[in-house]
């Protein structure tokens, strides 16, 4: 409670300075310095445009946006109550690849869950030591997913894939350039280029 109260007075004290620079302002504008007034004017807003930014941005908003994920997440999600997040664990836990079969199966009932499709992906490397069907499924999830950021960061993956556990850099470079046509704007897309050019 006392640190949102000194968080208030830090956002309404630059408020109190502009306060007091519009008194000269004031003073300018009905003295007959118009011009000096309006600078005067404009130089305050930007100092306290500048300062309440920086407050916002580096001392307030980063609680507050704690807070709002806590609320938001806390009460309403569980990964005990995830099937999938119970799933995967108990693969990787038991390294049971029996339960393998299930999981796919969970996966294509929820094929808009980016996260399906990686921990599948994840766990045929890891515990079927197939690194070919994972590259099929990120391959298939790629085509599945809506998202252009998640279809990117997919086929990104599967280049990496092709990179360091296939071994085949013809097959990764194929993949950054689909990822470089396809999605030039992303966050992954961008990274791709970056790696054809090199």
């Amino acid at each position: 409670m006392l640190r949102r109260f000194f968080q208030l007075l830090a956002v309404l004290a630059p408020l109190g300075a502009f306060a007091l620079a519009l008194q000269p302002v004031q003073q300018r504008m009905y003295g007959g310095h118009a011009t000096q007034g309006i600078v005067l004017l404009l130089v305050a807003l930007v100092i306290l445009a500048v300062v309440e930014g920086l407050l916002l941005r580096y001392w307030i908003l980063p609680g507050w946006s704690e807070k709002v994920a806590e609320r938001l997440y806390a009460g309403s999600y569980l990964p005990e109550d995830d099937a999938l997040a119970r799933l995967t664990d108990r693969i990787e836990a038991e390294k049971d690849a029996s339960l393998m079969p299930e999981l796919v199966r969970l996966v294509h009932a929820q094929p808009w869950r980016l996260r399906g499709w990686l921990e599948l992906a994840r766990l045929q490397q890891d515990i079927l030591h197939d690194a070919a069907a994972a590259l099929q499924t990120l391959e298939e999830a790629s085509t599945r997913i809506r998202e252009p950021e998640d279809a990117a960061l997919l086929m990104f993956r599967a280049a990496q894939l092709c990179e360091k556990c296939l071994h085949d850099d013809s097959a990764a470079r194929l993949w950054l350039e689909r990822v470089t046509e396809r999605y030039p704007d992303t966050v992954y897309g961008r990274k791709a280029a970056a790696r054809v050019c090199n």
